[in-house]
């Protein structure tokens, strides 16, 4: 009995010790082969320069040394790209941009996948955003201006942002819903660049966009910025008189943006240990500096323990998914 139990078992550890070995092997080489960076916003976008930048400056020798390839995928309020890299090895070759908006992304009715089936490797930076609206606009110079202009005509002012379930919408409806605030009809756009364009070419009133999107046109003097959606004010001389959400009465709490890379879960430890610390030495280098120099509304933000970071995500997506059911976003 004992025989015919040991030369059935054999096999089977035959083979899966061999298995074991060969993902080590694999985890000790990596990476080996060009990695693909899902990057999930419009080609164009501020993020999207990010995610060039990263990829530009990981592939060189002193990081990972592998061509680093970028792939915009953003639809279906960014199910697309959860989707594919689901369907891709969990090998850390296919990693994907993800950002503060993702909490609200997968609250979505629509998403087939959850956060239960990837992996945090690293928060890199957070991103402020400033609402800025034409200097000729003929009744609103100010935060006030606009805050009345809204409550004397209901229904009339639309204010552009990112898409639904992102930071941007979150943040549009707790303005709306502040005591203080601006109740304005809410335009998805699929990245800050086309409300900028559509704010300057005055087919859109009311913008909600990066400060470094907003500056060459506050410089021209088309642009001026009424609210930094911030708790201080930033430094830099385009907006440091640009008051914040607390100096103007607002006293919502401010959901920040960030900017980060995940995998899809499995993906072996030390893999996600190299490609974080690939990914913190990029944020250290001369190219990043620069970048952070041209970016006014960037703050360095690196965190790479994972634990902490699923922590804080589920946490996230918990109080999101309330904060959409109570206003009426998704239903419960």
């Amino acid at each position: 009995m004992f025989g015919k139990l040991l030369k059935k078992t054999l096999p089977f550890v035959a083979i899966m010790v061999p298995a074991a070995i060969a993902t080590h092997a694999k985890a000790a080489d990596f990476p080996s082969k060009p990695i693909e960076l899902v990057c999930t916003t419009k080609p164009g976008s501020g993020a999207a320069a990010w995610c060039n930048l990263m990829a530009e400056e990981l592939q060189k020798p002193a990081y990972l040394g592998v061509p680093v390839n970028v792939q915009f995928k953003y639809g279906g309020s960014n199910h697309e790209p959860v989707v594919y890299v689901y369907n891709k090895p969990n090998d850390g070759y296919t990693i994907m941009h993800l950002s503060g908006s993702y909490p609200g992304y997968f609250n979505l009715p629509h998403f087939t996948r959850s956060y239960d089936d990837f992996q945090i490797v690293a928060r890199v930076e957070q991103t402020l955003y400033g609402i800025a609206v034409r200097c000729d606009d003929p009744d609103i110079k100010t935060w006030q201006d606009l805050v009345k202009y809204a409550k004397d005509n209901p229904g009339e002012l639309a204010m552009g942002s990112n898409k639904v379930g992102s930071i941007h919408h979150r943040q549009h409806v707790r303005i709306a819903a502040d005591p203080k605030g601006a109740k304005m009809r809410f335009v998805p756009y699929k990245g800050t660049g086309g409300v900028v364009k559509d704010v300057v070419g005055k087919h859109l009133r009311v913008g909600f966009a990066q400060p470094g999107k907003w500056n060459p046109h506050i410089e021209s003097g088309t642009v001026c910025p009424l609210l930094l959606l911030n708790e201080t004010r930033l430094d830099h001389p385009l907006w440091k008189d640009v008051p914040t959400v607390p100096e103007v009465g607002l006293s919502y709490t401010i959901p920040h943006q960030w900017q980060g890379f995940l995998v899809k879960k499995g993906t072996p430890e030390k893999v996600m240990d190299k490609l974080s610390s690939a990914m913190k030495s990029v944020t250290q280098s001369e190219a990043y500096q620069k970048y952070m120099a041209k970016q006014p509304h960037v703050i360095p933000n690196f965190e790479d323990d994972r634990k902490k970071l699923s922590e804080d995500f589920y946490q996230n997506l918990k109080d999101t998914r309330k904060f959409m059911i109570n206003n009426g976003m998704i239903k419960g």
